[in-house]
Order: C-alpha cells, then sequence, then structure tokens
C-alpha cells in the first residue's frame, strides 16, 4: 500500500453558502501561518525554541479565552495542552479539507472557526492577517477572535463556519440492531501490543476478552446510547466518522481499549482496530466533548499521517 496517501488525497465538501474562499491551504496549520512570539526578547535563543514558545503562547491564549475544559489530561506528555494541540490540528485539517478557510474579498485577512465557545458562548475564531515575509508561511496570526471582533466583522460578511464531520445526525448513534463484523487479523495481529500484558502474549485468550468485551459494550449500549462514541478520524477524509466502543478486556469494570467501528453499507459494521484510550478521546473530542464515564480526557502524541494511515491497513 503506497505511503504517499496524505489527507490533501480525501474528498472535500463545499457547501454553497460559506462565504468568499481560497482553495489550496496548507493542511498542517503551523505550515500555514506563522505564530510570532510576543514575550521578552532574548537573544539566546534558537528560532525553533522561539517558534515552541509561540504555539505555547498560543494554546494558552485559546485556552484562556475558550470556555473551561481539561485540554491536558491524565496522562504526563512533553506537549502544551496536548488534547487542544491535538484537537487545532485537525480541527485545521478538516477545515481545508471542507474549503472553509475564509479569505478576506482584499485577499489579506483568512479567518478560521475553531469550533470552540467563550464562557458567554460566543464562537471563537482564529484571525490571520497576509504574511508579508518573502519565503515564509502564506499567513501571519494576529490572536483568537470572538464573533463580535470589530476587524472580523468589518474583512467578512459572513463569519468563517465550523468543521463538519458527519452526514446526517443519524451518523452520531450506533444502531445496535446492524451485524458487527471484526478485522480480526488486524485487531489481534498488527495492534496485539495494545492489549493488557497478560493478554497481548496470548492471542486465543485476548479474542475471548475482545468478543466478551464487545458482548457486555453492546449489552450496555441498547440500553444508554452514550456508551458507544462517535469519531472522526483524520485520513478518511468524508468516510472518516465512525464509533468508538468501550473495551472491558480484564473484566475489571473499566475500559482497557477502544474498538473503532465503522459502516459498512446500511446494514452492517466492521470493527476495524482497536485504539488506547488516549488516542480515542483525541478523535472523539474534535465532534463534541465526550458525555461519557469511560472516555475521559487523555492526551495521545501527535502521528504522522503515514502512521495514521496505517492502522487502517
Amino acid at each position: 500500500m503506497s505511503s504517499t496517501f496524505t489527507p490533501a488525497d480525501m474528498p472535500q465538501r463545499r457547501p454553497a453558502d460559506i462565504g468568499p474562499i481560497t482553495e489550496g491551504h496548507e493542511t498542517r496549520i503551523r505550515s500555514f501561518a506563522f505564530f510570532a512570539y510576543r514575550g521578552g526578547r532574548d537573544e539566546q535563543l534558537a528560532p525553533a525554541e522561539l517558534g515552541q514558545r509561540a504555539w505555547h503562547d498560543t494554546l494558552a491564549a485559546l485556552a484562556d479565552l475558550a470556555e473551561p475544559e481539561d485540554w491536558t489530561g491524565t496522562l504526563p506528555s512533553d506537549r502544551t495542552l496536548p488534547i487542544l494541540d491535538s484537537f487545532l490540528r485537525y480541527t485545521h485539517q478538516r477545515l481545508v479539507m471542507e474549503d472553509k478557510i475564509a479569505v478576506s474579498e482584499n485577499s489579506e485577512y483568512a479567518a478560521l472557526n475553531t469550533g470552540l465557545l467563550t464562557r458567554y458562548a460566543e464562537e471563537i475564531f482564529g484571525l490571520f492577517r497576509r504574511n508579508t515575509h518573502e519565503g515564509g508561511q502564506p499567513w501571519f496570526f494576529l490572536r483568537w477572535a470572538t464573533e463580535s471582533d470589530r476587524d472580523l466583522l468589518r474583512e467578512f460578511e459572513e463569519p468563517p463556519q465550523m468543521a463538519e464531520y458527519v452526514n446526517s445526525a443519524s451518523d452520531l448513534v450506533y444502531d445496535w440492531r446492524r451485524e458487527l463484523k471484526l478485522a480480526y487479523g488486524h485487531i489481534l495481529g498488527d495492534n496485539i501490543d495494545r492489549f493488557p500484558p497478560d493478554l497481548a502474549v496470548q492471542p486465543r485468550r485476548a479474542q475471548q476478552a475482545l468478543d466478551s468485551a464487545i458482548n457486555w459494550a453492546l449489552r450496555k449500549a441498547r440500553r444508554n446510547y452514550k456508551v458507544i462514541v462517535p469519531q472522526w478520524y483524520p485520513l478518511l477524509g468524508e468516510s472518516g466518522a465512525q464509533f468508538l466502543m468501550p473495551l472491558d478486556l480484564t473484566g475489571d469494570g473499566r475500559a482497557d481499549l477502544a474498538l473503532v467501528v465503522s459502516a459498512i453499507g446500511d446494514q452492517a459494521y466492521r470493527g476495524d482496530t482497536v485504539l488506547t484510550l488516549a488516542m480515542a478521546y483525541t478523535n472523539a473530542r474534535l465532534i463534541a466533548r465526550p458525555d461519557s464515564d469511560w472516555l475521559v480526557p487523555t492526551a495521545a502524541p501527535v502521528r504522522t499521517d503515514e502512521e495514521m494511515f496505517r492502522e487502517l491497513s
């Protein structure tokens, strides 16, 4: 399978009413725009360190402006606000895929909808100005702006729209009446290392635990639809709306992994792979803050496009 597959290859959707748009934006937000360090100038710092500090401050400013949420998670991470970091990167990527990065009529400003709200339920946007530095990123980050921001109102007739991850509300609810088939070879062959240690060395026991955990999850889902959580997977584009099913593999009442389930036609589901809970939370948070007692804020490492694509093979 080719390793050159990238998010740029994904289908794009452009609603007719989303206002002035310029196509061809960079899918990586830090290639799309330059984020300047606005703290005290320190000549001893290398450009890479200044860039990291600038990104840290950018994330912190967004977290301060948005309504309170746990953007750090329970696992240690070397990234600042790692959940927000992933959320912003993937949200930008989705907005590019949907062609929802708005550009002003004079082409001097760009804006994107973060999908987040302030404490007062105002939408939060990223506001950018054309970068005049030769050889740099196309845009220069100005600030996070609310919907009442003067520059945003002056430069854009309509505010940029949010990213969308599903085509209908039915895509958000798991239909327990559909038949579920598992890709055992991929789950137990390629990803057995994600299972609890005692099961990872015994594939037969792991399969039995997997089947039992799925039966238990389906019983619970029939009584509470919130048990199975929708997710969006960046490399699947328009087909990326899937579900995350909790897997209690050890019988202690807590999820150990999440089963990724995708719809096949109108009659069946396929269990594609298993994710760690950190990976699952990152994907689920793109659609909405998970309202589930088994999927809590946990930071996952940023994965490359090739790493994510291999998980689907």
